[in-house]
Order: structure tokens, then sequence, then C-alpha cells
């Protein structure tokens, strides 16, 4: 393994002021018959690499942890043990520590291991539980010192809390009904949650329902939100009181297709009538710039004209939302438009895995509470897709930064167009860094990263392209691997990770590494 100080690479020739500069290097020797590492942020404490060693022991297996630093030095290794038959369901990173969730994947429902890696004291805390009711995982996170579960029993969405201290399990009480969907459960910054779940009895009135709870379980906010009789929400995840409002944002449609006719948004607040917003993808400025010219102005043309005599568009995309920053100003999603495989003989849907170690895609580690992970428990009101394959069949299209103001209200839209990115099944594939006016979207194509300064109202002033950085100007990379990604780190910091052979001109040597590099947007 290496560290090393970097200069700028741009790739684009431009003259103009490089959008990235690459600063740090971290290398680490991997075999063809190695796991892949999960990359999990701390922000500016750094991050933390874990991975299973497929090493045994009786009826143990050992899995191994990385700390980095935010200058990329090694900090703490530790290995521990789990029962070999557990498998990764999940994980969370809360104030220092990381958290690992493991169960027995061919008994849902069974002993949970949750193994707690606090990096101040250097130890690692193994808690194991079994629930009383046979749930099925969707959702985990840490609240203080409490693990929230968010899952089904059968068909009814549960909402399960074990405390880490008392080592007591409970299920929250709450009026979860049988056709009520658990869309999304995250933490906020004040020490409490929220659960988000769609109704979807249609001999109803159709409902939205954020319900808010304090880190012990009790019931703050029960917020009923009526969903037009029309329109079906596919998808949707909430802000996290960063700045006092709560807003949800995600997906709908008209009558049961699975596709996404346009993006909704609406403001919490359980003493008033809340009206939601919704924004066909034609309304967009960008929306559709990954579309060829004249397709896109003919989508819009008809939009505009369908719109104008109270018509549904016509014009849908398979669209995802993956998460929501806010700022003083308001709030920002970003979501991918992407291509499912046309097979339909494999069939899953956007929603977690309970088998946790999965054999398919490029992170096989299960539920993550921030941003989109595509190991998810099929939802029993999900939206089928076949989004589980052994070949390259997901085409990821591009990305859409979509900005509201304070109240949800729409303000600007941008986007970058991916090049040709091919993955096993749906995954993020984008990041961005807002600074100022200016907004930097990135995205790693194989051995390279596609990087795009944006203004304010979604104008393009500046790409460049950019290689993983390497140890001398002696080596090039001779290959890399669909696996790794970009992601947002802290501050000014992107860290890009991935897998690739390194071939030493001078010294005639070959050799496989994981790398990550740490990259200032300029």
């Amino acid at each position: 393994m290496a560290l090393t100080n970097l200069a700028s690479f741009d790739l684009s020739a431009q003259t103009t002021q490089p959008i990235l500069t690459q600063s740090m290097l971290y290398e680490r020797t991997h075999k063809d018959s190695d796991r892949s590492f999960l990359v999990i942020s701390m922000g500016d404490k750094g991050l933390a690499l874990i991975r299973d060693t497929e090493k045994f022991e009786g009826n143990k297996k050992s899995w191994e942890v990385i700390f980095l630093d935010s200058v990329l030095n090694e900090s703490w290794t530790i290995k521990f043990e789990i029962d070999q038959r557990m498998n990764i369901l999940g994980h969370d990173y809360r104030d220092g520590n990381i958290y690992l969730i493991f169960e027995e994947p061919e008994n849902v429902g069974r002993q949970i291991n949750l193994t707690e890696l606090i990096l101040t004291e250097r130890i690692v805390k193994q808690h194991k539980f079994k629930p009383d009711v046979a749930i099925r995982y969707t959702h985990f996170s840490v609240l203080k010192n409490k693990a929230v579960f968010g899952g089904y029993v059968a068909k009814e969405p549960t909402l399960l809390m074990y405390d880490l201290t008392s080592e007591a399990t409970r299920v929250i009480p709450g009026a979860f009904r049988m056709r009520e969907e658990l869309m999304d459960v995250r933490n906020n910054s004040n020490d409490t949650f929220n659960a988000l779940l769609v109704e979807r009895d249609s001999k109803s009135i159709k409902k939205l329902i954020v319900r808010t709870y304090d880190s012990n379980g009790v019931l703050l906010v029960d917020d009923v939100i009526t969903i037009d009789e029309d329109k079906t929400i596919i998808e949707a995840i909430s802000s996290a009181l960063v700045h006092d409002e709560l807003i949800v944002i995600g997906t709908w449609t008209y009558g049961g297709s699975n596709q996404a006719a346009g993006i909704f948004s609406v403001m919490v607040d359980p003493f008033s009538e809340q009206k939601v917003n919704y924004y066909d993808f034609a309304e967009f400025n960008h929306f559709l710039d990954y579309l060829k010219p004249k397709r896109a102005a003919k989508v819009k043309a008809k939009a505009e004209w369908r719109r104008s005599v109270d018509k549904p568009p016509e014009f849908r995309a398979h669209f995802y939302p993956i998460k929501i920053e806010e700022s003083k100003d308001g709030f920002s999603l970003l979501g991918e438009v992407y291509d499912p495989p046309t097979s339909n003989s494999l069939r899953s849907s956007p929603y977690y895995n309970p088998y946790g170690y999965s054999p398919y895609g490029s992170s096989p580690y299960g539920y993550s509470p921030y941003g989109y992970s595509p190991y998810r428990y099929n939802s029993p009101y999900g939206y089928p897709y076949s989004t589980n394959s052994s070949i390259n069949d997901t085409r990821m299209i591009h990305s859409s930064l979509i900005f509201f103001d304070d109240h949800g209200k729409l303000v600007s839209d941008q986007s970058l167009k991916f090049p040709e990115i091919k993955l096993a099944s749906k995954e993020q594939v984008s990041d961005f860094i807002t600074l100022g006016k200016r907004t930097i979207m990135v995205c790693k194509q194989e051995k390279e990263v596609v990087a795009q300064i944006n203004e304010s109202d979604g104008t393009v002033i500046q790409t460049e392209k950019m290689l993983p950085a390497l140890k001398s100007q002696n080596e090039t990379a001779k290959s890399d691997s669909d696996e790794g990604a970009i992601r947002y780190w802290y501050g000014q910091y992107f860290y890009l990770y991935g897998y690739h052979r390194v071939k030493d001109n001078a010294e005639k040597d070959t050799r496989n590494v994981f790398y990550i590099n740490k990259i200032k947007v300029n």
C-alpha cells in the first residue's frame, strides 16, 4: 500500500482551470480471489473499508475493517469473526462509529448480529438478538444508542427498535395497515427519525403518511397528505431536518405504470393543508438533455399541449431518487435515469434483498440509509424491475439535479449525460458538490472520471475527464473494472475508488490494486 501527493491531471486539453485536483492516493494489493471492499464515508473523519476475507475457523468467518483518516493514512485495522451462516444485511455510520448488521439469509426474522466498531476506543462490540416477529428488513439506521429497523411482517409495515445499552428489542407501536408500503426510514439531525408510507388501497383516498418519532420510538408527528386521485406514488424519500423544515420528494405516475411521469414535492406540516407539487419531466429545463435535440423539443411541445388541455403527459422514464441535500435556501434532489434489462427471467424490485450478500452487482453489502442500494427487499407493493443479472444489462443514462425553494417549489434543474455505462444492476453512478453559484457534477466510467461544472440555471461552463492517479509517471493502468465509484466526501472533496492492474514500465512488473483517490474541487 502507498500514500502519495499528486498534481492535477486534466485530460480535456482545455485552457481553462481544471475542475478537479487529485491530492492523495491510497493503494492496496488486491488479488483476483479477494472480495471487494465496502467503502463507507465518515465525512472529515475519513473512510472505512470493509470486506469478507472468506477465511474460516470452526464455524466462524473472518471480516476485515481498515479505517483511513482524511489524508488516507491507515489509522486502525481490525478483524472480527461472524457466524459463517450469516451474511451482511446493511450498514450505517453514526458519531464516529460504524455499524454492520448480519443475518442468516435462509432464516428471515431469526437471529441478528449487530457489530459496532468504535473508532475512538478501537474496540469491537457485537450485539446478538432474535426479534419476536418474523420481520423482513428494508431499512436500518442508528439513532443515538438505538438501532432502528424497518420492514414487513407478512405484508404489514413494521418498525423495530433495538437498544444497544439495555440489549432490549421492541416493536414500535403504530397504526400500520396491510395496504401501506414503507417507502423510507431516515434519521433527522435532531435525534428523531421519519417513517414514510404510501397507502395503496385504491378503494379509498390515496395518502402519503409521514410519521416522526423520537429516539425512544415515541410518535411526535403523524401527518397524512392526500395524493391526487389520478396519480400514483412510485418512490419517495424525506429530508433530515437540517434546517427545521421537512420535505418529501419522489416520483409519480399515472395508473399502474412502473415508469415515472415526473417528480413531486411536498412540505410536511401537520397543522395545515399541504399542497403537493407535481411536475412532469418535460417541465424541467434540462431533464431531457440526454435526448437528441429534435426528440427533446417534440416531447416538450407535446407535453405543453397536453398540459393545456388537462391531459396526462405521455413521456415517462425509469428514474429513481438518490438523495436530498438541504441548504439555507431550500433543497436539492439527485436522481438518475436508466434503462432496465429487457429480460423477465429475473424479477426483483428497487427494494431490499433480504439475502444481503449477493453474487450479482458491484456492491454486495446490503442496505445503506444514505443513497440508493440495489440490494433491498422485494416490497409486497413494489414495482417490478429486473435488476439482478450476471451480465451488464442495465444502462445508466444521465443524472438529474433538481433544486427547490424552502417552500418546496421548483427553482431550477441541471443534468449530466453519462458516457456509455452498463452495469449488472441499477446503482448510483453520479454525485455533486455545490460551491456558491457553481455546481460540479461527476460520474465514473471504468477508467475515467467525467466532471462538469454548471451555472445555477444548468448552463454548462466546463467539462473535463480525469484518470485515476498512479504512484509514478512510469506507470500505466492496463485495465479497470466496473466496480468502484466517485462519491461526495466532505467540504470540497470527492473520493474515487476502484480496482485496476498497474504496469510499471521501468521495472517491467504488474500489480493488481484497490485504489482510492482524494479529489479536490477547485
